[in-house]
């Protein structure tokens, strides 16, 4: 009897999942990711950790990082926001992060750096959800770099090997390192990261008009043995930075900044099929836990419903190939002729029709 009642409840909630639409089923990893529109400086910047510079007072912050589970979690104990500047050699990256107690204990590179308090960089230049690059530093300065084939939900795997030649980074600190007995007020970061160490296949990332993929993450400890916070600028909906789909998007503009402040951000896709594709996405992903197997077919998916389908630009068609271990699926938008396009890894690409 209570097996018969278990499998009736497990059927209950099966049919209640499948009765949801995809952007029902997959809200939080659905919301808006931030944006940001970055400047040119008015001179060159000396990497120091202060931000004192008139540029990095005039570069706009970004809204203060939340937990990274989105809406619905506790507002982070601590204010953390970044700031951003590019030129034509390098991307520069300014971060404030409050703290009482400045503490950092590693001082090796490439070890584990949020096992301290630290701030951490993800950068995705050409979106694609692959080939992305992280940077961690702690209150210390001590870099942990490394390069992503694909995210670990993908079976990634990462080369620590890579160090981002050229990396010049710098720490400020508003209080004292180690001492616990006084009261500190903030540490703050300064990087200039490179654009030759972000090229891949000799194309120039670092150029204006551009929109990359980017996002940042501070580990605090407010426990000694945890659990750790995870603040973010912009939310993934579950503790996973390695959501590339999820990060913010940064705009290039050829201006300097404090000269112009209503340029309008620029999506390098149409947002409505890059939210569909990326719930289908989801959906197979939880498809292929549940059954070892992925859908064959777009009728197969319970929760593509008119909702989703009416969100798509008039002409828009949805179609796939899969086998019981791979898929490829697309949108394509005749009227901007172009395609979209994801396969079971979350390598996402446009096509020209």
């Amino acid at each position: 009897m209570k097996k018969t009642v278990y499998t009736l409840l497990l059927l209950a909630a099966a049919f209640q999942v499948q009765a949801q639409g995809l952007f029902e089923q997959y809200e939080r990893f659905l919301t808006e990711p931030r944006t940001y529109v970055c400047y040119r400086p008015e001179g060159k910047l000396k990497i120091d950790g202060k931000l004192d510079e008139s540029s990095w007072q005039k570069a706009a912050p970004t809204d203060p990082f939340v937990d990274i589970s989105g809406e619905g979690f506790p507002t982070p104990k601590y204010q953390t926001t970044a700031r951003m500047l590019w030129d034509d050699d390098y991307l520069y990256v300014g971060a404030v992060l409050e703290e009482e107690d400045i503490k950092a204990r590693l001082t090796q590179r490439d070890t584990i750096i949020y096992y301290d308090n630290d701030f951490e960089v993800f950068i995705d230049p050409d979106g694609d959800g692959h080939q992305y690059f992280e940077i961690e530093t702690n209150a210390r300065g001590v870099i942990f770099d490394l390069m992503l084939d694909r995210p670990y939900r993908s079976g990634g795997s990462f080369m620590v090997q890579w160090d981002c030649p050229g990396l010049k980074t710098a720490i400020h600190h508003a209080g004292t390192l180690n001492k616990s007995k006084d009261t500190d007020k903030y540490w703050s970061v300064e990087m200039a990261i490179p654009r030759g160490a972000l090229t891949m296949n000799f194309d120039n990332p670092l150029k204006a008009g551009n929109t990359w993929r980017i996002n940042f993450s501070r580990v605090q400890w407010l426990k000694e043995k945890g659990p750790e916070e995870n603040w973010v600028w912009s939310p993934t909906g579950k503790i996973d930075m390695h959501m590339p789909d999820r990060w913010g998007y940064l705009h290039l503009v050829d201006k300097t900044v404090g000269t112009s402040q209503d340029d309008e951000m620029v999506y390098p896709h149409n947002r409505a099929a890059y939210k569909l594709l990326w719930a289908m996405f989801y959906a197979q992903q939880d498809q292929y836990a549940r059954q070892h197997s992925y859908l064959r077919d777009t009728k197969q998916f319970a929760g593509l419903t008119d909702t989703e389908l009416n969100s798509l630009p008039a002409g828009a068609r949805v179609d796939m190939e899969a086998t019981q271990n791979t898929y490829l699926m697309w949108i394509e938008l005749p009227a901007e002729g172009v395609r979209y396009v994801i396969n079971h890894e979350g390598r996402f690409r446009t096509e020209k029709i």
